[in-house]
């Protein structure tokens, strides 16, 4: 799912559009393997909790995502 920075993004996007840009972003932050943190959550013996976190957080920032039929009040944008 990681993906580069490949190229610049149109002048012509709207509101919504970036949001949601903003917010795939922020799900790769979250789903990037950060290794000394796993390694911490089996010292303490919490692994398997952590990727539960994390599949719930990856969920609900999914389910933040914005259509064009939102209205901009909705997005608070």
């Amino acid at each position: 799912m990681a993906s580069k920075d490949q190229q610049s993004i149109g002048i012509n996007e709207t509101p919504i559009e970036k949001y949601n840009r903003g917010l795939d972003l922020f799900i790769e932050s979250v789903q990037k393997p950060d290794h000394a943190l796993r390694a911490c959550a089996h010292n303490q013996k919490c692994y398997n909790e952590l990727m539960q976190v994390r599949d719930q957080i990856t969920a609900y920032c999914h389910s933040l995502r914005k259509s064009r039929i939102d209205t901009y009040n909705d997005c608070d944008i």
